[in-house]
């Protein structure tokens, strides 16, 4: 839990950066049994060091020598151990990549849309070799590295038995000599042995507790990292009945670890309760300029003014409950159909009433009535009462997600894509209904839907060519009128879209 809790804190540009990525995936892959059983690893250390100290009480008071003689041929073999247990760790760190790409596959292999796409491409027999590459390239150079730890390992175990050789061949001299007793004697060999035990449990425990150490250190590293984008102190908390305006000023940005700008000097003026569709070819900037709007990063340059605020001094969690957004790649949760709407305010008590009207708004009600188990339909085929939705269904069924918050800010990024022409006209209809006095931001690429919107803006590489209305671009006949009418000649339901391309 304190993993995933700390997963949902670190910086969404983190999640981007090989190390960080890195520590991830070898965390990720054994959290859930790697503490565990250093807890235990513990135990019997402590146990070992107990018994340990019982026995050399006991021995010393006969004979000195015997602890030092074994502890010192034991000595070596832990130190060998020690670092072949550092040769297991190696994976993540010197092939954090080629786990990454090995869980991705592994993820993809696992789940019944991977392998419809796998199977229709014929790809079964690339991705199980790719799979097979990457572990016989693994397991080689791991396999020649315990070759290489075992010519290390060998003369140690030859001097761990070899201590306790020179421990008996010494006591057999001492009972021949008459110098101990015959009593003594095996009480004393017997103590070698027991020695020998203890020690050999102390140090193969410690070697054991190798990799779980090594674990723990990249666990607590990423308990503890901290954030850079977070709340300063004496943040201001956003009144939730006011719409702000929203401003950027001067913005720049370059994704981190790259050259490129995407904005370089951006000015835009969101005016309260204001509807802009966001226009323009993919890579344009549309996507990131929606991740700065939500402190996903901070701008390079220039600021984000929210109610006049600059959105850094601002406490995020008063504007996030501002906003309502549906991302292009939204979350399909294992729920019922109720619960994956009721998520979208999950921080308030559920509502019927507000459920039955956002699914209504999603034109998720008509899901709804089709399915047996209705509201307890879960969205997976996979459960008993579980059903696989289309890409348009799910789609619906985020759209609803977000009319549940009513937030005064509604961001869609793409919101229709997967949603036939006729639904997505009612649906676009009913977003610019049910906004009217709230601000919609909707980041679109078919233009039928946009040309409603009170300002549309046309974004080229980090810059805004365009803004105005549908009829004024139109007029204007740039980049906007050229983008429109070539989308124009593909309508794809001929009555309901010719009044859309009007």
């Amino acid at each position: 839990n304190n993993l995933l809790s700390a997963l949902c804190k670190i910086d969404i540009g983190a999640y981007y950066d090989k190390d960080v990525r890195n520590k991830i995936n070898k965390v990720s892959a054994g959290y859930v049994w790697q503490m565990p059983n250093l807890s235990d690893a513990n135990l019997d250390l402590v146990y070992g060091i107990l018994r340990f100290v019982a026995i050399t009480a006991v021995v010393s008071q006969i004979t000195w020598w015997l602890v030092p003689l074994i502890a010192l041929f034991l000595i070596p073999s832990l130190l060998a151990e020690s670092k072949l247990a550092k040769l297991q760790w190696f994976v993540w760190d010197q092939k954090g990549d080629q786990r990454h790409i090995f869980w991705g596959l592994d993820g993809i292999i696992r789940k019944a849309k991977g392998q419809m796409e796998i199977r229709s491409t014929q790809a079964t027999n690339y991705i199980l070799g790719k799979i097979d590459d990457m572990n016989q390239e693994f397991y080689t150079e791991q396999e020649d590295r315990y070759r290489k730890a075992n010519r290390v390992m060998i003369p140690t175990k030859i001097l761990e038995v070899a201590g306790t050789a020179i421990g008996s061949i010494v006591l057999v001299r001492q009972l021949l000599a008459r110098s101990i007793s015959l009593d003594r004697y095996f009480f004393l060999s017997g103590a070698l042995i027991r020695i020998g035990g203890a020690l050999n449990n102390i140090f193969g425990t410690l070697t054991r507790m190798q990799e779980g150490l090594l674990f723990a250190d990249s666990f607590f590293s990423l308990i503890d990292d901290k954030p850079d984008i977070v709340d300063p102190k004496n943040a201001l908390a956003l009144d939730e009945k006011d719409i702000p305006d929203i401003i950027f000023e001067g913005v720049s940005f370059t994704y981190p670890g790259q050259d490129h700008a995407v904005f370089t000097d951006l000015n835009l003026h969101i005016r309260a309760g204001e509807h802009v569709a966001l226009v323009g070819e993919n890579g344009a900037g549309k996507s990131t300029l929606i991740k700065l709007l939500l402190r996903f990063y901070k701008p390079t340059s220039g600021r984000i003014l929210i109610g006049g605020q600059d959105l850094q001094d601002i406490r995020i969690d008063s504007w996030y409950t501002q906003l309502a957004t549906l991302f292009q790649d939204f979350n399909n949760y294992p729920f019922p159909i109720d619960e994956n709407i009721q998520i979208g305010r999950s921080t308030e008590k559920p509502s019927k009433e507000l459920l039955t009207k956002a699914a209504r708004f999603g034109g998720v009600d008509e899901m709804v009535d089709k399915y047996e188990h209705g509201w307890d339909t879960v969205l997976d085929s996979s459960f008993k009462k579980g059903v696989e939705p289309s890409g348009g269904q799910w789609q619906r069924v985020a759209l609803a997600r977000a009319f549940y918050r009513q937030a005064n800010v509604i961001v869609l990024d793409e919101p229709t894509s997967a949603i036939d022409a006729r639904a997505e006209y009612k649906i676009f209809n009913s977003i610019f209904e049910h906004y009217k006095k709230k601000t919609a931001i909707i980041v679109s690429h078919r233009f039928s839907t946009v040309r409603r919107a009170d300002r549309i803006i046309v974004i080229d590489d980090g810059k805004i060519l365009e803004e105005g209305n549908h009829q004024e671009l139109i007029k204007k006949k740039g980049v906007y009128y050229d983008l429109f009418s070539k989308q124009g000649k593909y309508k794809e339901l001929f009555e309901l879209q010719a009044e859309g391309y009007k």
